[in-house]
This record gives C-alpha cells, sequence and structure tokens, in this order.
C-alpha cells in the first residue's frame, strides 16, 4: 500500500476526501496504507479508483473495470428500476430487502448521515460515545422516514439502519475490531427513545403534556410519586409523560420502548402491571422486528394473527396485551403488524402506526390518557 500511497499524495487527494468519497468512517485510509489493515480486493479497488491510481501500476495482471469500484459493505444497495434491492448477509442465505420508491442517491444520504455522526467519536471520549452513537443513529432514521414515507419504518429500522450501523467501515477506524451487534444493542434502545420523544414532544407539548426521558434527580423524583404497590427502580423506566395539575407538574405514566418483545417479560410487564393497576398509563411503543433468516426475509413482527371472533389463535405475546391488560394499549410501527379489529372485545389494543404525523393514534391516546386522569 506504500505505492498506493505515494499516487494518492501524487495526485493531490486526501484521506478524508477518499473516506467521504467511499463512505468510509475516519482512519480507514490510514489504516490501510500503513499496513495495521488488510482491505479486500474490492476495497483496494475501489481506494485506488478514488484516488485516481493508475489500476495497471497497482494491480497488474488483475482483470479490472470501473465496475468494481465499489467497498464491500456489510450491507449493499442495488437500483432495480424504481426500487432499490437491499443485499446482505442473513445467517447462512445472501439475503435482499426491496425498498420501493428509492434512489441510490437517498440511500446514501441515510448511510452518510449515519457515518458523519459516528466520525465524531474521533473528537469524543468515553463519556460522551453513547450520547454520539445514539444521535447518529436517530438522524440517519429521522432522514430514512423523511425520504420514504411510503417504506414500513420497521422494515428500514431492521434491514437498513441496524445493518448500516453493524458496517465497521461507517465507523472510525479504530473501532474496528469490536462487535457491533452487541454496540448496536445499547444504542439502538437510547436512539429509540429519543426517537419517540423528538417525534411526539412538539405536538404533545402544544396540548399541555410533557413526554421526555428522565434523568438524574428529576426522574427520581418523578418515579417517587408514583404511588404504586412495590418499589419502581427508576433505571427500568423509559419514557416519562408528565402534566400539570393544580399549578404542580405529575407523573400520569411511563412508555416502555422496545425495538422487539425479546427482553419485554422479564424487565417491562411487572412495572407495566404495577402501573396498570395504580391507574396510570403504561403503554408499549415499539418497532416489532422479527423475521426468519432467508433469501427473501419478511419483517412479520411477534404478534401474529387477530382474533375478532371463532376460534382464538392469539399467541402469548398478544394476550398479554389484548386479553391480559398487561399493558395500556401496545403501539407498533411495523405495518406488518396486525392490529386489534374494532368488533374484538380487548382490555388493551394493538395500534399500527407510521412517522407521517404526530397528530395520530399514540398522541390521541396519550391525550385521552390524560384527560382521564386529569377529570
Amino acid at each position: 500500500m506504500r505505492r498506493y500511497a505515494a499516487n494518492r499524495l501524487r495526485n493531490g487527494i486526501s484521506e478524508d476526501q477518499i473516506e467521504e468519497d467511499l463512505i468510509l468512517g475516519p482512519g480507514w485510509v490510514s489504516e490501510f496504507e500503513s499496513g495495521r489493515c488488510i482491505p479486500s480486493l474490492d476495497v483496494l479497488i475501489a481506494l485506488a479508483l478514488a484516488a485516481k491510481c493508475d489500476i495497471g501500476e497497482l494491480f497488474r495482471g488483475i482483470n479490472i473495470d470501473s465496475h468494481s469500484g465499489s467497498v464491500q459493505r456489510y450491507a449493499l444497495a442495488v437500483p432495480s428500476g424504481k426500487d432499490l434491492t437491499i443485499r446482505f448477509r442473513y445467517s447462512q442465505f445472501d439475503a435482499e430487502y426491496i425498498l420501493r420508491k428509492a434512489s441510490m442517491a437517498e440511500y446514501e444520504s441515510v448511510v452518510t448521515e449515519l457515518r458523519e455522526g459516528l466520525a465524531r467519536l474521533e473528537e469524543g471520549n468515553e463519556t460522551s460515545e453513547p450520547a454520539i452513537k445514539r444521535d447518529a443513529v436517530v438522524r440517519s432514521f429521522s432522514r430514512a422516514v423523511e425520504l420514504w414515507p411510503q417504506a414500513n419504518p420497521s422494515d428500514i429500522w431492521w434491514f437498513i439502519i441496524y445493518r448500516a450501523y453493524c458496517d465497521p467501515f461507517n465507523h472510525p477506524a479504530r473501532y474496528s475490531r469490536l462487535s457491533f451487534e452487541q454496540s448496536w444493542k445499547r444504542t439502538a434502545g437510547w436512539a429509540l427513545e429519543e426517537i419517540l420523544v423528538r417525534h411526539y414532544s412538539p405536538f404533545l407539548e402544544s396540548r399541555g403534556v410533557r413526554m421526555f426521558i428522565g434523568v438524574g434527580d428529576e426522574k427520581q423524583r418523578l418515579v417517587d410519586s408514583l404511588q404504586v404497590d412495590g418499589r419502581i427502580e427508576a433505571d427500568k423506566v423509559d419514557v416519562l409523560l408528565t402534566g400539570v395539575k393544580n399549578g404542580e407538574e405529575v407523573c400520569f405514566g411511563v412508555v416502555h420502548v422496545k425495538s422487539s418483545f425479546a427482553e419485554r417479560r422479564t424487565d417491562d410487564v411487572p412495572l407495566s402491571q404495577a402501573l396498570v393497576r395504580a391507574g396510570y398509563t403504561s403503554p408499549l411503543w415499539t418497532m416489532d422486528c422479527k423475521s426468519t433468516p432467508c433469501e427473501k426475509p419478511v419483517n412479520k413482527g411477534e404478534l401474529g394473527t387477530a382474533s375478532p371472533h371463532g376460534t382464538d389463535r392469539r399467541n402469548a405475546k398478544r394476550k398479554d396485551i389484548e386479553k391480559d391488560g398487561y399493558f395500556s394499549a401496545c403501539f407498533s410501527y411495523n405495518h406488518n403488524t396486525v392490529p386489534t379489529p374494532d368488533e374484538q372485545d380487548a382490555r388493551a389494543k394493538v395500534y399500527v402506526c407510521n412517522f407521517k404525523n404526530a397528530d395520530d393514534a399514540f398522541a390521541k391516546f396519550v391525550l385521552s390518557e390524560w384527560r382521564r386522569q386529569n377529570a
């Protein structure tokens, strides 16, 4: 790679420029040129083309054309008419997801938003890292749902944002040895809470309800004010709902935020049951992500089918909500989730929402719960 570095410098092309052109996190070109990280052939070709190097000089005996100049990514977008095909490795399968009515320029802007956000890690420290990662994911997802309002938000989250985050090339090179799947589990939870609050807070606040991620003494004070059986641990509370009653801010509920249902039973159900029994509102807010590895995976979610009449074929997760009322309601942002039919008798209902308008079923539910408790 010394020959490459010499050619790049002779052509007046900086490391930063190449990393920006190829959507690489900061530091990757230096890693390659120093020999600390050995790039694959595809990456070598992409680097050479980006630096306007003489391919013949760098790769004698290798048959290379201009179509080879792309870095092998964790997920790869390929134009398909007016759509994009997102290709990725899913367990033992070469899988693909079709993103309708989307362009390469749009896709690259979403990935670039993530990459540029994560690049801020270079100036951060151990204390600021979680917030930087969270903000990068929030901005990238927000950009995606703005560009593709027709798409399933849960699909964007699961098939695009998750896989873009797990691509090591979107992170600074010094993080190349980290397990980004593990990092995602922590970052995704924080990011979803922030996505929820940013989307709904302005609308709800204009109608007298405050929804926020509580921290420090304020969070502890509001959690302690909840009159429930047993003790509530503040660190188990995701998002708080408050309003002003008789000149004093009062907490009237908690929103439980989850990407999927995987850890719901142990972490959220006991707290939610205590809140519901005490008359507080306790909705579940979820992307309901769930798919089976295959060549064309479908993000079907975990709530299964509804049962308005006849044989009850609901699964345990749906019965937890509709039959047992473990949560006040469930709001899914997966278009494949089946909502509770209007004619079905249910203690709590499953709703399906999106990010097109903050004045939706979730906001209406929160406002109605505040009116009920403030009556």
